[in-house]
């Protein structure tokens, strides 16, 4: 996986319209890495033959 930096998680932000100062940005990175590395060890798991889970409420 490639290394996020500041600059890249800015760019991406501005693109959806959101303006983050430095301070924020410097927050909100290592959350987003840590949400980058859970996704990528779920795509690494053996689930093609896995069915979807469903869960049906009656109200």
């Amino acid at each position: 996986m490639e290394h996020l930096t500041i600059d890249a998680l800015r760019t991406m932000a501005r693109a959806q319209g959101i303006e983050l100062s430095d301070e924020d940005l410097a927050a909100v990175l290592p959350l987003v890495q840590v949400g980058r590395r859970l996704m990528e060890s779920l795509s690494a798991l053996p689930l093609g033959d896995v069915e979807p889970c469903s869960q049906f409420r009656i109200f």
